[in-house]
Order: C-alpha cells, then sequence, then structure tokens
C-alpha cells in the first residue's frame, strides 16, 4: 500500500514539474503560428521560389525498370548464397 502511494505521489510530483514547460511550449508554438500568420508576404515570396525547382516527370525519368532489374539480380545473388 505505501509503496503505491509513493509511485503515484512521485508521478503527480513529476506532471505538477513538467506543466510549466508544457505552458511555455504551448505558448511559443502560438506566438511563431501568430507572427506566420501575420507575414504572408513572406510565405507566398517563399513558395513561388520552392516551386520554381519542381519540374514534372514522367514514369521512365527515375529508370524504374533498371531499378527493378537490380533489385531482382540482389534477390538472385542472396539466394543463390543460401545453403
Amino acid at each position: 500500500m505505501v509503496g503505491n502511494f509513493v509511485r503515484l505521489s512521485l508521478s503527480m510530483l513529476l506532471i505538477l514539474l513538467s506543466l510549466p514547460f508544457l505552458a511555455i511550449s504551448f505558448l511559443v508554438a502560438a506566438l511563431c503560428a501568430a507572427v506566420a500568420a501575420l507575414l504572408p508576404r513572406f510565405h507566398r515570396q517563399q513558395r513561388a521560389d520552392a516551386m520554381a525547382f519542381v519540374k514534372p516527370r514522367t514514369a521512365d525519368q527515375f529508370g524504374f525498370d533498371d531499378a527493378v532489374s537490380a533489385y531482382e539480380n540482389l534477390i538472385g545473388t542472396h539466394a543463390w548464397k543460401r545453403p
């Protein structure tokens, strides 16, 4: 009975000591969200720059056939090594 009380009291103490850190992290997250909402021009410019690097590609450009054949060769090599 005493052991359960000690474990419960230590658990409660740990929770109570961690609550201020949790509150501070929520406050920091709210401030970051507010700053992000107040500066939409910066985000629009950043998104436009990020999208400039994206190019549409077809499946042939990734070389899936070569990758599949290399994977099959790898499986075949390991299958022959087993007794």
